[in-house]
């Protein structure tokens, strides 16, 4: 397959519009077909999805809180940190939300809002693969080229399936921070065509954590320096040739970034300085950062190889991908190659100033799964090399290395469709039974507002219990302001509710008092009514 060859953007040619081969224009089933396949899979493996009534809570049921409010377009900021703030943006809350007014009120494939949650999770993470793909395919101009890397996310995935069918948000990140790192190094290389999917990828970062405010701006400058450095000195030159000849690059870019950045400014603008003040606050307090160079190294080191002499996996792995590139990818390629090995030493960089400065405890690996980008990066450009050095295509050895990148996608493919891991494992936080608490408890206090009083720990299933009352139109609220950021304020009692609604107390099997009358029990929780 012939996809076209790399514009020179100082030429006549880049100012003219595209050919039909040119490499901007993809085949479709580039996109499609990566997605559809894992797509199909983690239906078929969740098929529960689509006839089982789950209501969730815990992390999810926070983030249900904030679903609601984008589903009426008022949601401005991200999910909630542990740190008492919200990340910088809603983007992946109102991808949840689409997907509820899809899968759930358009297309009735689902019973309820959380399974279409899921399913618009799964969407989105296929997407990001079927975008890995494409930028594999753009560079490799051929079908062998876009199935390797294909074989390669699925090889990552297989490791950690919960990049691919969890909605807890640390996993979510995993699969956009590598599409982001790829489409680095495409842009770095000198392939506009790919902008719009650093713009796209790096705003969803942007959005769903406040670490990727350092990352993001280090990737983007980093690219930046290498697009200039080969035109510093006609620098006014190239940048009016590029905003000319590059309309079709930059403006889906430039639309991109504008629709992402509207919710953070209008939130700046309404709550100046917001979240973004807790995040300076949070980065010059004593909780952040302050570790030695040692545990940071080790605790980077983790990501590359959980176990003992981590450090080899990084020291044979760079110089390999490194030698790959330099002496075993063809010319068109190592461009490319060398330039995602460039920003994944960026990206390695920031993370060791992030561990450093900006996490507060190191045995919490959860916050760098991210990092998972920089073996995958590696091991991609030492099999993008291997598979491209094969003669061009019409040559026995290049069908049936063509042939051999097929199968090995395939059998990645087919192997996430048996494993167990493939089933999602975010059902952990679901109860049934939550219907039918906020029903009893809903009869029990007719025309009244709920006010709950729980035991710390219960805010797990608190927060699937305000979701759900809210869904069904019962008026509910917690009286705590301290959980003001996990709950948001529409669900903290005001002193008029707190006077004059029902109470509850939920207690955690350790809080219960002794020869309490418990109204109800579910998920451990015991309700029992609130002294006067």
């Amino acid at each position: 397959m012939a996809v076209g060859t790399d514009p020179d953007q100082g030429t006549a040619e880049s100012r003219s519009p595209d050919p039909p081969s040119s490499p901007g224009r993809r085949p479709w089933w580039v996109w499609a077909v990566p997605f559809a396949v894992l797509f199909a899979v983690l239906c078929v493996r969740n098929r529960f999805l689509f006839t089982t009534r789950l209501y969730e809570q815990g992390d999810a049921g926070a983030n249900s809180i904030l679903i609601e409010q984008a589903k009426h377009f008022t949601l401005l900021t991200g999910n909630y940190s542990r740190e008492h703030f919200h990340h910088p943006g809603p983007a992946y809350l109102y991808v949840q939300a689409a997907g509820e007014y899809l899968f759930q009120g358009v297309l009735h494939l689902v019973p309820t809002a959380w399974n279409a949650h899921m399913l618009s999770v799964f969407a989105l993470d296929c997407a990001f693969v079927a975008l890995a793909a494409g930028i594999a395919c753009g560079w490799t101009r051929s079908l062998r080229g876009a199935a390797a890397c294909l074989a390669v996310f699925a090889g990552f995935v297989i490791a950690y399936p919960w990049i691919l069918n969890s909605d807890w948000m640390p996993h979510m990140y995993v699969l956009a921070y590598m599409v982001f790192i790829m489409a680095a190094g495409s842009l770095a290389a000198g392939r506009m065509q790919d902008a719009w999917i650093f713009a796209l990828t790096g705003w969803f970062l942007i959005h769903g954590h406040a670490c990727f405010l350092l990352f993001v701006p280090a990737v983007t400058a980093a690219v930046l320096a290498a697009v200039i450095w080969p035109r510093r000195r006609r620098l006014k030159a190239a940048a009016r040739g590029f905003f000319r000849a590059q309309r079709r690059n930059w403006i889906p870019a430039a639309a991109i970034s504008a629709l992402f950045a509207l919710p953070i400014v209008i939130n700046l603008a309404l709550h100046w300085p917001g979240d973004f003040g807790k995040y300076i606050s949070y980065g010059g307090s004593g909780r952040a950062g302050g570790h030695g160079a040692r545990p940071v190294a080790e605790y980077a080191l983790w990501f590359w190889w959980p176990h003992h002499h981590a450090w080899l996996a990084p020291l044979l792995g760079y110089p390999a991908a490194l030698a790959a590139a330099r002496w075993l990818s063809p010319a068109r390629l190592r461009g490319f190659l060398l330039a995602m090995l460039a920003v994944n030493v960026v990206s390695s960089l920031a993370f060791l100033l992030y561990a450093a400065a900006g996490i507060d405890d190191l045995t919490e690996y959860y916050i760098g799964y991210f990092y998972w980008s920089a073996p995958l990066i590696t091991v991609l450009v030492i099999v993008l090399s291997a598979v491209e050095a094969l003669p061009p295509r019409g040559e026995l050895a290049a069908r049936l290395g063509t042939g051999a990148a097929l199968a090995a996608a395939a059998a990645g493919v087919a192997v996430l469709a048996v494993i167990p891991g493939t089933r999602t494992g975010s059902t952990n936080d679901i109860d049934q039974a939550l219907p039918r608490v906020v029903a009893t408890l809903a009869a029990r206090a007719p025309g009244q507002v709920i006010v709950l009083r729980i035991d710390h720990p219960a805010w797990v299933e608190t927060a699937g219990f305000l979701v759900q009352a809210e869904r069904t139109g019962v008026r509910a609220c917690l009286d705590d302001p301290w959980f003001t950021f996990l709950m948001t304020r529409q669900f903290i009692c005001t002193p008029a509710e707190a006077a004059g609604g029902r109470a509850y107390w939920f207690h955690t099997p350790g809080g219960l008092p002794p020869h309490a009358p418990v109204l109800l029990r579910f998920s451990g929780i015991a309700v029992v009514p609130a002294s006067p």
